[in-house]
């Protein structure tokens, strides 16, 4: 038996997207133990209403080594005593490794902020009747090889890992309701520690750009293989706004319309500049879409 749980990290500007994504997993995903969202300790006080029926608050502090330090006047950076100052981006992304740590679970589904659920979703479908769990590995868009941090992403996997060549850049790794088990997951970050010769998480806030989902899937691929338990699909669980053009509210309403039934999410991006209130009632308006 599996246990699930639903990691969202979050903070105040995306408060009201991580309500309508709580309201949503409430609505319509079943048979996972919790959903944990992750907050800074300033913006603990906004996020505790939505603490309960299924819901925790982790604080992101408690989940960090004590020489990283949040800068009061500097939100996006935090202090390193064991190197130089480490951006938001960067540190999210340590959290999302360091769950493995901080929460009991045998497999953990990421969900940001500003996905919600659209129609029912069964935890239990992670995973294939050998019990190996989904991973989102789909061919890479050509906009993404080209781009030169896209490609540095997988130069860092490469050198972590002793790979060389094109074999294991083929695959994209980067979705929303991306599945990770924890003993590959505690496997990765050992290995990370036994290449930079050092505590995993000091290597990594030592590292000026990564993506966590591109090493977590280059990783199980082309490291672990079999051992890692997870069966490559690339087919993706949450329909993107990325992969659309949304400049509008009607924009926005005919990309809800037109989700195919296979995707039991969506992602509304937070920098479209579509308030909350305004996708909340299109979501609303679609209720039932596809069932």
């Amino acid at each position: 038996m599996h246990k699930v749980v639903l990691i969202t990290p979050s903070y105040a500007p995306d408060f009201e997207r991580c309500r309508i994504l709580c309201d949503s997993v409430r609505q319509q995903v079943h048979g996972h133990a919790e959903h944990v969202i992750i907050v800074d300790r300033q913006d603990e006080a906004l996020f505790l209403p939505l603490a309960g029926n299924g819901v925790r608050l982790l604080i992101k502090q408690d989940m960090l080594p004590g020489w990283l330090y949040q800068l009061p006047f500097a939100r996006k950076w935090w202090l390193n005593l064991r190197g130089l100052p480490v951006r938001g981006w960067i540190l999210q992304q340590i959290v999302k490794l360091s769950v493995a740590e901080a929460i009991d679970a045998n497999l953990y589904l990421f969900a940001d902020s500003d996905v919600a659920f659209i129609r029912p979703f069964e935890v239990g479908e992670l995973l294939d009747t050998a019990g190996r769990v989904r991973l989102y590995g789909g061919p890479r868009k050509p906009q993404d090889i080209a781009d030169p941090r896209h490609r540095a992403w997988y130069r860092q996997a490469g050198q972590v890992f002793g790979l060389t060549g094109p074999g294991y850049q083929q695959r994209d790794y980067v979705s929303q309701l991306v599945a990770w088990r924890r003993d590959t997951l505690a496997r990765l970050t050992q290995r990370i520690a036994a290449h930079g010769g050092r505590d995993w998480q000091v290597v990594l806030a030592n590292t000026l750009d990564f993506s966590e989902y591109t090493l977590y899937g280059v990783f199980a691929e082309h490291v672990l293989g079999e051992a890692a338990g997870h069966v490559l699909v690339d087919t993706e669980l949450c329909d993107c706004s990325w992969h659309h053009e949304i400049n509008s509210q009607e924009d926005l309403k005919r990309f809800i319309e037109q989700v195919p039934a296979s995707f039991p999410a969506v992602l509304i991006q937070s920098n479209l500049g579509i308030a909350p209130a305004d996708y909340a009632q299109v979501l609303k308006n679609r209720a039932g879409l596809g069932t």
